[in-house]
């Protein structure tokens, strides 16, 4: 008996395009990796969810 471990659930459409349009206003500045804090400021969402985006952002491309 094998114990499977689920993924964790992908983030909100909403909040993923709020984070994408984030980052891609970002892309001018080069930053090499996004600040989580400031990404959640401006897009109005938590930094965990800003976060969990993130994550889910650079896995999909």
């Amino acid at each position: 008996m094998s114990l499977q471990v689920a993924e964790p659930a992908a983030p909100p459409n909403w909040a993923v395009q709020r984070v994408a349009t984030v980052m891609q206003r970002q892309e001018a500045s080069a930053q090499s990796r996004p600040d989580a804090k400031r990404v959640a400021q401006k897009a109005g969402i938590s930094k965990s969810l800003a976060r969990r985006c993130i994550v889910y952002l650079a896995a999909k491309s």
